[in-house]
Formats: C-alpha cells, structure tokens, sequence
C-alpha cells in the first residue's frame, strides 16, 4: 500500500511545474527544483526497498470466512424465495441475497434509504482509502470513500479486500495462492480500480486487465465476475411489479439460486468433468479449497 502512494508522489514531482519565471522569484524557483529533486530520489528509493511485512494470513482467514457465510446466507435466503408464499416474501429474501452481496440493503423492498439511493463506487466500489487516489476529492470535488473498513462490506467489497493480500502471495509464484486467486476473481470480478491519466488521474474501472484472455473469457461473465449476475436478479426481483403473480416470483428466485450455486461451484467449462481454479471455472469453494493448501487457517 505504501508503495502505491510513493508512485503516486513521484507521478507528482516529475511532473513539468506550470511555473511562470517572470511571476516567481529565481530562489523560489531554485528551492522548489531542489526540493522536488530530494523528494524524487527518496521516493525512488523507498519504492526500490523491500516490502516490511507480507499479508497476515489471519487476515486472509477472517475476510475469506466471512465471504464463505455471506454466501451461505444468500443462498438459504434465495432458497426460502423460491417456497415463499407472497410476493412481499419473494422481495424481503431478495433484499437477503441484495445485502449479502453489496454490504447495505437496497432500501427497495421496504421503502427504506437504502444502496439504491446511496451506493455508488465512492463508497462501495474500492475496499480501502489505497483505492483511489488521495487527491481526488480535492481534484474533482467529491467526497472521500465513506467506508473503509471491510468488515463493513458485502462479499464485493470483501472479496476485493482480500485479493489483493492474496495478489501479493500470488505474483511471488505460489501456486496456491495463485489458484485461489484465480477462483476468486471469477467471483467478484477480474476488473480492477485504475487511473485515466489523461484526463488527469481520474479513478475508473479496469475491464480491460486481462489483455491474453481468450475470447470466450470476454463472453463469459466470469469478466466482470458471477455475483453480480445473482445481483442483478436480485435487484429484478425488488423492481418487478408481479402483482399477485406468486408463480413469476418464485421463478425469478429459482433462477437466482443457480446463479448463487454458479458462485459456490464454479463451472466445468471445458468438460473434463473437474471444476479447477482457472478462469471461467473455479468458484468460491475451489478459492476456499486452496486458500487451505495455501496455509490459510479455514474450516
């Protein structure tokens, strides 16, 4: 996390000052040139160090636990829609699977202010404050994230939290890890948080990291990642006007709960009848399963 605040200062200081010589007195000029150069070099420095202290596998357990309940509970929720009795039913378990996922409940079956009114990716898209840039708010006057901790999030804002303490053990060459990432990011999504610097540092969703996916990647939803095809059901259901359709909305919750299994399962999809931590086909439970290979102390 450290060093990506270092980049960012050193994008800073290497960047040409919009400095008029004949407005700023030669020793001010002088001053902020060399103070620009001490601070370059420290920062190259600092950036060239090793890192202090690897990723607490406690942590790791914690998020992943967490994760693992969350969608148990959405499941067992997406369960009970399918059998429900009324259509006000169907919704109150819809908004079950809502909140499991997104962390805050949609506010929709209910009438409540809920993520309808208020999500956007300021407040629920990155994890932490090391998401986005520290000058933004300033920059293009909005408010910082409102939620940093992650304990306060769904299975996204977890499951980005915690792939990237396992992105650090995977790109060291640990298999395990390496597996369990993958898994993972066919859950929650392969995209990342990014820069446009050309329209000056502005935050934005990466869809795009994956340059040496194949094609059927791309076609997949395993690219912007599985969960948010058992959300977009879900939000369906709370929008639906059924009436006293019971049938329509029971139908709509049987097609949640297998997305919700596709989560859980994962996918044979070239057929060798094993499910492997790869794109397009391990799910949470493969992610699980080699987060213990892994070391990671889970049940």
């Amino acid at each position: 996390m450290m060093k990506k605040h270092l980049r960012r200062l050193l994008a800073l200081l290497t960047r040409t000052p919009n400095l008029r010589p004949a407005a700023v007195p030669a020793p001010v000029v002088r001053n902020r040139f060399w103070t620009g150069i001490a601070l370059t070099l420290l920062a190259t420095s600092l950036l060239s160090a090793p890192a202090l202290a690897q990723p607490s596998k406690t942590e790791m357990a914690t998020h992943l636990k967490a994760i693992d309940q969350l969608t148990t509970d959405a499941l067992a929720a997406s369960k009970k829609a399918e059998t429900a009795a009324s259509v006000a039913e169907v919704k109150r378990e819809a908004d079950i699977v809502f909140a499991s996922i997104w962390g805050i409940t949609s506010g929709l079956a209910d009438g409540a202010l809920g993520a309808e009114k208020v999500h956007d990716w300021k407040s629920r898209w990155q994890s932490d404050t090391d998401d986005f840039e520290l000058e933004t708010p300033e920059k293009f006057g909005v408010l910082p994230a409102a939620v940093t901790d992650p304990a306060l999030m769904g299975i996204v804002g977890r499951g980005r939290y915690v792939r990237d303490l396992i992105k650090v053990e995977a790109e060291a060459g640990k298999a395990h890890f390496q597996h369990t990432f993958a898994a993972l990011n066919n859950v929650i999504g392969w995209q990342r948080m990014d820069y446009a610097p050309a329209r000056g540092g502005m935050p934005r969703v990466d869809l795009t990291a994956q340059w040496d996916a194949p094609s059927e990647f791309w076609l997949s939803s395993a690219d912007t990642g599985w969960i948010f095809d058992a959300y977009s059901q879900a939000v369906n259901i709370l929008k639906t006007s059924y009436g006293d359709d019971i049938g329509a909305a029971r139908k709509h919750a049987a097609g949640m709960t297998q997305l919700l299994e596709k989560v859980r399962a994962g996918v044979d999809a070239n057929g060798n009848n094993t499910v492997e931590p790869a794109m397009m086909e391990g799910g949470l439970d493969t992610a699980l399963q080699h987060a213990r290979l892994a070391g990671i102390n889970l049940p």
